[in-house]
């Protein structure tokens, strides 16, 4: 007696308790299709999470048209079709099914044709979730990234000439989304961005969602083709018209990364990585915008990794390749030294002497800037010690970055700095970089304060290259500003600029606080600057940048001939 005799030798109420016993060994919903009688019978856990009505359904053709996800019903019933009238004797298909709340949920259809003696038809099988599965997301009815790496896979070894182009897309300020406005508010973004993709790419485009707050794109299809920088616009058109019409109660942008040629060869992995690497290169040049894949510029994201690498082992191996270099800073009218900046130098055995402007924001990406500043700060506090047996009233300035500003206990590090040391406060100035603008929130406001009350002075560096100058001064209220070697440049070619920088150092003046004029190289640049009046000047006219040894041979032994 075969399986189908079986079946047809039982009442309905017989098979579903049947299905019952079997559904309490599975995760799927069970189901049997009569293909003669379009008779559905499924399991009674499936009718609690889907809008059927029983466990048995009559005209099930028009019943599953409700639950089915509308353009996905086509395809089902073409599929079915094939398994009715004997061209196939399987179904496996993955589409959507809405819920209960009509929300979309990826399944998993699998099945296979049962014949009897007299042509009677059962499909047989079962529905799995594929969310469950972490092949596809309920919360915005996409399939996931184990779903796109499965499928990627078989694009790009079957057919890679056919992706015209693969576009990552993440939200800019997810993050701040979640934790100021709570995970539901997240998860409403991630729906309307979900919605918004899929409004804008055409149907036969594949969607998918990826970790946290991350979608891919894969167009692959055979539609009419629209440009990824044509989507990319659209989407945020889209995202504009959303926040707008809810009257801007929650802000959002989003960036993308975009792949459009070279897939042969590749690998889902390879693809997940480049595209990872895009889509944080739009991120790093500003957010809320697109970039395209480059290899030269994955090349030189590879060689800022390696020279990360070796950075790090510089460090481990007692800052190795690492040097302390003092540029003289001179009184006015006076020109007597009372002062230096330290300024970091590297060289490494593997790439030779590394710029500063390439070095130094590795590690400030990497955060191994602030283990190199305390070295730095311990550096120039105690040559400062040293050479104040020669000038007593000598003072270091030592450059901060951001990073330690931000994830460094700094007020720690400089009173532990002083105390080893043994040097006064009032002879190290801390400066910070103006360019690289420091949102002086309230934690920040309070460091500078701190670092106020204990008598450890600020300058304001670079002044001139950014835009919240005033603003600094007020916040930082900064003992020096360093008036950028760019400023001075403009001020000595046109007499605009030379006024502004005048009107600039009386204000400075005015507040205070006394002004460095950097980058002073020849004698004809420093006698029209004088004219406006610094209190310092640091620049190749007096020297360059050395090390401690070379310095002190060339400065402090022979001070009475500058």
């Amino acid at each position: 007696m075969g399986y189908l005799d079986i079946l047809q030798g039982m009442t309905l109420e017989q098979i579903s308790a049947v299905m019952e016993v079997l559904q309490q060994c599975s995760d799927s919903y069970l189901f049997i299709l009569d293909l003669n009688t379009d008779v559905y019978m499924v399991s009674e856990k499936a009718t609690k999470r889907f809008p059927f009505d029983n466990t048995v359904i009559e005209n099930s053709t028009q019943v599953l048209k409700e639950v089915v996800y509308p353009s996905d019903y086509a395809m089902l019933k073409a599929d079915i079709e094939k398994c009715t009238s004997g061209e196939q004797d399987t179904h496996a298909l993955e589409y959507r099914w809405l819920d209960r709340k009509s929300r979309v949920v990826w399944i998993s259809c699998r099945g296979t044709v049962v014949t009897g003696a007299e042509g009677h038809r059962l499909l047989v099988g079962r529905v799995s979730e594929l969310g469950k599965k972490a092949k596809a997301d309920n919360l915005t009815g996409l399939r996931r990234e184990a779903r796109f790496r499965l499928n990627a896979e078989s694009l790009l070894r079957d057919k890679p000439e056919s992706i015209r182009y693969i576009m990552r897309i993440g939200i800019d300020n997810f993050k701040e989304i979640n934790e100021k406005e709570g995970v539901e508010a997240g998860d409403e973004v991630l729906q309307e961005l979900a919605e918004c993709i899929l409004k804008v790419v055409d149907e036969k485009v594949d969607v998918y969602r990826l970790m946290a707050d991350e979608f891919m794109v894969v167009d692959a299809a055979d539609a009419d083709f629209k440009n990824p920088r044509t989507v990319y616009d659209e989407i945020q058109k889209k995202i504009a018209n959303m926040v707008k019409k809810k009257e801007y109660s929650r802000f959002y942008t989003v960036s993308a990364g975009v792949m459009e040629k070279d897939f042969a060869g590749k690998s889902a992995e390879e693809i997940l990585r480049l595209t990872e690497f895009t889509l944080n290169e739009a991120k790093r040049n500003g957010r809320n915008q697109m970039a395209l894949y480059h290899q030269a510029s994955y090349d030189e994201y590879l060689k800022r990794l390696d020279m990360r690498k070796a950075l790090r082992r510089a460090i481990n191996n007692q800052f190795q390749g690492f040097e302390v270099y003092y540029q003289p800073i001179v009184s006015v009218p006076d020109y007597q030294l009372v002062g230096a900046e330290a300024l970091l130098r590297w060289h490494s055995q593997e790439y030779g002497n590394v710029s500063p402007a390439v070095f130094i924001p590795i590690l400030e990406e990497s955060g191994l800037i602030i283990p190199v500043g305390r070295h730095v700060l311990w550096e120039a506090a105690g040559i400062c010690k040293k050479w104040q047996t020669y000038i007593p009233d000598f003072h270091v300035n030592v450059n901060l970055s951001y990073v330690q500003l931000y994830r460094s206990d700094l007020m720690k590090d400089v009173e532990k700095c002083i105390n080893d040391v043994g040097i006064d406060p009032d002879s190290l100035i801390l400066e910070l970089t103006e360019s690289g603008y420091i949102e002086t929130n309230e934690r920040i406001k309070e460091l500078f304060r701190e670092l106020k009350e204990k008598k450890i002075d600020l300058a304001l560096d670079d002044f001139g290259t950014g835009y919240s100058n005033m603003r600094y001064l007020k916040e930082i209220e900064a003992k020096t500003v360093k008036i950028d070697r760019s400023f001075v440049v403009q001020a000595l070619q046109n007499e605009y600029d030379y006024n502004i920088i005048s009107h600039i150092i009386d204000m400075v003046h005015s507040l205070g606080s006394s002004v460095c004029m950097e980058g002073i190289e020849e004698k004809e640049e420093l006698a029209k600057m004088m004219k406006t009046n610094p209190d310092m000047i640091q620049g190749y006219y007096f020297g360059k940048p050395s090390p401690a040894g070379q310095f002190e041979e060339q400065f402090l032994h022979i001070k009475d001939s500058l």
